[in-house]
Order: structure tokens, then C-alpha cells, then sequence
């Protein structure tokens, strides 16, 4: 009863795609629904298949064979709860993706994700060690392993509430819209997004929760504002960074003092 169950799901799926499995999938109907009903089964579908698998096992393996032949109901239920299971565990994984974006919502790993996922956001960075920076302008660190390849990803990290980032913030915010078509820009308010996906990327690289957190390209970063350099020179900093990672797109880049701050970086 127990192969007839497995075997009837399997075979009924392959006979869609192939005539010759559907005899056989006739055949394990026949027996499961006459098994359910308190009949005994009349084709010996059970025993068609364990003399089927015993015969190709003979070939190959005499020890095996025996061993298959006295464990075969055994075998069967082992073999059908793993089955039935896994197409549990499937039917669920894509109901998760039609639903939430993603087969896996609580952990966002998921292999069959073809549209992206809306809810979860891996950490671009997370393959970089910010641990192993070293400082370079405006307090900034640098991470020299760190490539850029691609459009830089710049973020900002900040509460509404933290009077550093919103001395920050406004100067960032002026900054970046110069490289808008250049960059790729996220302005994060953590404790108004704290569910935003981003938050991975937050913790990367201020582990500690401190803010406010500015990223540049993955590839430099700071942990607090710019108030002990000023505003002025601030932005400065700021545009020779991105000058820097963006390959100079903008008209200020070429600027003496920019251009002095980018090759000190």
C-alpha cells in the first residue's frame, strides 16, 4: 500500500510526458483506491515493483539485493515519508514565493528566485571585512581589498531622533544628488524602517548599532559625522570619495581641491 502511494504520484507525473509510464500509473491508481476501499489489491503492483528493483539489484549487487528483498516494506514507508515531505516542503516553498517574493521568507535563502526578492536584501558588502579598513580622508575608512564593479551602492544610516545625523544628513543628502545618475542611493532612518532589508547591510558595518553610518561604494565608510571638519570641508570629502568611485563624472571632480583630496585618498 505504502509504494503504491509514492509510486502512484511519480508515475502519474511522468506519464503526463511519457505513454509507457502510464500503464503503470493506471495500475498503482487501481491498487491504491482498492486498498483504501478495504480490497486487496489485484494487480500485485506492490510486488511488480519490488520484483522490478530486486531484479535490476541482482545484476549489480547479490548482498544488496538480498538486503532490499527482506527490508522492502520498510524501505517503502521510509521512502514515502521522505516523499511526501519533500512535496510538502516544495507545494510551501512555492506558495512563499507567490506570496512573499521568496520560497524561504524567514531567511530570504531561496535557489528559485527569478524576479528578486522584495523583502529581503542580502548584504552587498558582506563578503568585505570592514574590520580591516584603514583611515584615509575625513575620517573615513578604507577597505583596500574592496573592487567596485558596477554602479557604487552609497548609503546613509540615521534616526530621526540623532542630532549628529541630522547635522549629516542634509550635507549627504546635497552631495549625492550631484552623482544621482551615477550611484545607486539609499537614505535608511532606522527607527522608521526597522524591518528594511538593509539592516544587514547596517550591521556589516557598524556591528555595534552606532550612527550615523556612511557607506560609499562598499569600499569606504564612516561611523559618525563630519561636525569635527566642518561643513564646508565636509562636502569636499564627500565629493572626492565619489569623484573617486564614480570615475570622475562630474564637472567638480576636475576642481584643484578635489582633485588634491582624491589623490590623497
Amino acid at each position: 500500500m505504502v509504494i503504491c502511494i509514492a509510486a502512484l504520484v511519480v508515475l502519474a507525473v511522468l506519464s503526463i510526458f511519457s505513454a509507457k509510464y502510464r500503464k503503470w500509473a493506471k495500475e498503482a491508481f487501481d491498487c491504491v483506491a482498492r486498498r483504501v476501499t478495504l480490497r486487496p489489491c489485484r494487480t500485485g503492483f506492490d510486488e511488480k515493483v519490488k520484483a522490478k528493483i530486486v531484479g535490476k539489484l541482482m545484476k549489480k549487487n547479490m548482498g544488496l539485493a538480498r538486503f532490499t528483498h527482506k527490508h522492502f516494506e520498510t524501505m517503502s514507508w521510509i521512502f514515502t515519508i521522505v516523499f511526501f515531505v519533500s512535496l510538502v516542503l516544495v507545494i510551501n516553498g512555492f506558495a512563499n514565493l507567490v506570496i512573499y517574493g521568496t520560497c524561504d521568507p524567514i531567511t530570504g535563502n531561496c535557489i528559485f528566485n527569478p524576479g528578486g526578492d522584495p523583502n529581503r536584501v542580502l548584504c552587498p558588502f558582506e563578503g568585505l571585512e570592514p574590520q580591516v579598513s584603514v583611515a584615509t580622508i575625513g575620517g573615513f575608512m578604507d577597505i583596500e581589498s574592496a573592487i567596485i564593479e558596477g554602479t557604487p551602492k552609497v548609503y546613509f544610516f540615521g534616526t530621526t531622533w540623532c542630532p549628529h545625523c541630522r547635522w549629516e544628513r542634509p550635507i549627504f543628502m546635497e552631495i549625492t544628488e550631484k552623482f544621482k545618475d551615477y550611484i545607486e542611493f539609499k537614505k535608511i532612518e532606522i527607527d522608521l524602517e526597522q524591518d528594511s532589508p538593509d539592516i544587514s547591510v547596517f550591521n556589516h558595518y557598524s556591528p555595534e548599532g552606532r550612527i550615523p553610518l556612511l557607506i560609499l561604494g562598499g569600499k569606504y565608510f564612516r561611523i559618525g559625522s563630519g561636525e569635527t571638519i566642518g561643513e564646508e570641508m565636509e562636502k569636499q570629502v564627500l565629493t572626492a570619495i565619489l569623484c573617486k568611485i564614480t570615475d570622475n563624472p562630474i564637472a567638480e571632480c576636475k576642481s584643484p581641491e578635489i582633485t588634491e583630496l582624491i589623490n590623497s585618498i
